[in-house]
Formats: C-alpha cells, sequence, structure tokens
C-alpha cells in the first residue's frame, strides 16, 4: 500500500539540522538538484515524522490492552517507542517468532524494533516531506510558482531575566573574590523555519500489507491529526499542522482485532517485558 500525506503548516515549523551557529539554528535541509544544480532545500524528516506517529501508535495500542495505566519498564519502553536495543544471546526466540511479535503486535509489525540480538524489520517506510514549490515540482508532481526561498522566515525569541524584574529573596551569589556576580542578562536567539501556509509532501508505503496493518496506520494518522503538531516549539506555537491523507480502511478493523486478542496480546507484551 502507497499513500501520499500532505502536511499544511498552520504555524511555523521549527525542525533544525545538526549545525548551529551561535544563536542561530538553522533548518534542516536536503540537496534535490534544479536547474542543472544541486541546491539546499528545507525539508521534515521522515525519521522525524515516523517517530512523531510511532509514540501516537504505541501509546493507544497499550491502552487499548490495558497496560498503559499499569505502566511499562523502561526496556519494554524502549522496545515499543523508540526501537530497542540490540543485546547478546537468542533471548528474543523464547518470546516467539517474527511472525508471533507481528501478530501480536501490529504497531512493531509496522516499525520493527531491536528485539534480542535480532531486529525485525518494519514493514512502514516513509518519506522525506518536502515542500511543494517550484524548485521540487519533479519531485512532487505539483506545480507551484512559489519558491521554497519565500517559504523561510527568521523567528527571534528572547529568553528574559525574570530575576531582576520582580521581588523575590534570592540570596546574591558571589564569585572567588567575594564580589557580588550579576544575574544573567536576557538572551537573544533565532529559529529558520517554514511560514505558516507552506504544504509539505511525502509518501508512505506499508510492504506486504493487511487489513489490521493498514487499520493500524490510518488509525494512528488520526491519532496525529488529532494531536495537530509535529516538529519542535511545539509548547510555544510552533508546528501546529492539518494534515491530508487517503487510505480506504475502516480503523474499527483495527480496534475489534485488539479488543479480540487484547489477553493474549497482554500476556505476550508482559512475557517480553520479563526477558528484556
Amino acid at each position: 500500500m502507497r499513500t501520499n500525506i500532505k502536511l499544511t503548516l498552520l504555524s511555523p515549523l521549527s525542525h533544525f539540522g545538526d549545525q548551529r551557529m551561535g544563536t542561530m539554528q538553522a533548518a534542516r535541509t536536503q540537496k534535490y538538484e534544479y536547474n542543472g544544480e544541486y541546491i539546499d532545500i528545507p525539508v521534515y524528516s521522515g525519521n522525524a515524522f515516523r517517530g512523531e506517529l510511532r509514540r501516537l501508535i504505541m501509546q493507544d495500542y497499550l491502552n487499548h490492552i490495558d497496560i498503559a495505566d499499569e505502566g511499562v519498564s523502561a526496556n519494554l519502553y524502549y522496545l515499543l517507542f523508540t526501537g530497542g536495543a540490540l543485546t547478546s544471546g537468542s533471548r528474543y526466540n523464547e518470546v516467539g517468532k517474527k511472525r508471533e511479535m507481528r501478530k501480536m503486535c501490529p504497531p512493531l509489525s509496522l516499525f520493527g524494533s531491536a528485539i534480542g540480538d535480532q531486529i525485525p524489520e518494519g514493514k512502514l517506510k516513509v518519506a522525506i516531506f518536502i515542500p511543494v514549490c517550484k524548485e521540487t515540482a519533479k519531485y512532487t508532481g505539483e506545480e507551484n510558482n512559489i519558491s521554497f526561498y519565500d517559504m523561510l522566515q527568521d523567528t527571534f525569541y528572547t529568553r528574559r531575566d525574570d530575576l531582576k524584574s520582580k521581588d523575590f529573596n534570592i540570596n546574591e551569589i558571589e564569585d572567588e573574590k567575594g564580589k557580588k556576580k550579576e544575574n544573567p542578562t536576557q538572551m537573544k536567539y533565532e529559529m529558520q523555519c517554514l511560514s505558516a501556509g507552506t504544504e509539505l509532501s511525502g509518501d508512505i508505503i506499508i510492504e506486504n500489507d493487511n487489513e489490521v496493518e493498514k487499520a493500524c496506520l490510518k488509525a494512528g494518522l488520526e491519532k496525529l491529526k488529532e494531536y495537530g503538531y509535529i516538529g519542535g516549539k511545539s509548547s510555544i506555537g510552533h508546528g501546529k499542522i492539518n494534515l491530508d491523507y487517503n487510505i480506504d480502511v475502516d480503523t474499527k478493523i483495527y480496534y475489534d482485532y485488539l479488543e479480540e486478542n487484547k489477553d493474549t496480546m497482554r500476556e505476550w507484551i508482559r512475557k517480553a517485558e520479563s526477558i528484556l
């Protein structure tokens, strides 16, 4: 199954690369060919989207099999939510075959994870999301006369020093020479963001899918649409989105499957937890 995902930004998107220039955080970019040369175009990484989706789907899964309120161990959390960690030995065989894992936990079938000394590969492939603009027309299949340069904006924030502006009983801090230290002053920092109104496009593929896995993915996309944020700085309003997709399956298939197999799934999860 292949479906196109369209993300429409309703507020600026903060999604940064690995390089930082002083107090400036630049947008994450990838090189794409345009008019005979390779240029850096801002993107939203498939890894970031996959991570957002994984966390929402896994939490929903644990809620529906009545484990979320009981809590899970750190190792089980890493297995389900972050992809796990390889360990020596063949303890995974005590849990069961890969086929059983896919049956007992459809989200793990989609995303994969390291279990014991094996890494069952997930069926879900997520593309890099690129802006729909004139430079990416041959990659998105959509014409747009607007350049991505016009979609970029520099956003400034400051961290204010409230200590100097409020009447608190704060002990003065002295340096080694006994002189009173100045309290920190406010700091300005800058972020390069994609502006509200930008559309990002990318494909999602499930290899060798079944109806339960398709319904699981759709349920996760519904959760992400309801959550409504991607990227960083969502606590101050960045990354608000509208999400469009088309998957022709009823999520009831997935939730009915969880309800019918809930007890068996709980046993499998707790057994996996005990040997991680």
